[in-house]
Order: C-alpha cells, then structure tokens, then sequence
C-alpha cells in the first residue's frame, strides 16, 4: 500500500475515533442500566460462545 494511503486511512480512523467520544459519553450517562440478572444473562452467552469456539479450535488442531 502506498504511503498516501496509509496516511489518509490513519487520518479518517483518527476522525471517526474522535467523533465517537461524545457520543459514547452521552451513552455512558443516558444509557439504559442493565440488572445483575442481565448482565448473568449476557456473561454465561458471551462463555457459551468463547466454549464453542475453543471446542472448533480443538477440533480443528486434532484433525
């Protein structure tokens, strides 16, 4: 890739990071806040899916 365009990548990743921050923030405080019992919900998928990815993987190496 040319130099140019490793620069004007970098310069439109930087914006889109910058522009995010407030938008984020306004999410943080406005945000709709979740109950231990949905963030146990939410934990145990988010473990069921690392699970079966690590279960492809083995599969995959043993094969």
């Amino acid at each position: 890739m040319e130099m140019w365009m490793k620069i004007s990548v970098a310069v439109v990743m930087g914006f889109m990071i910058i522009r995010m921050f407030p938008v984020a923030r306004h999410w943080l405080k406005n945000g709709p806040k979740g109950t231990s019992k949905e963030w146990l919900t939410s934990a145990m998928l988010l473990g069921g899916v690392v699970l079966f990815v690590a279960l492809l993987i083995m599969l995959v190496r043993s094969s």
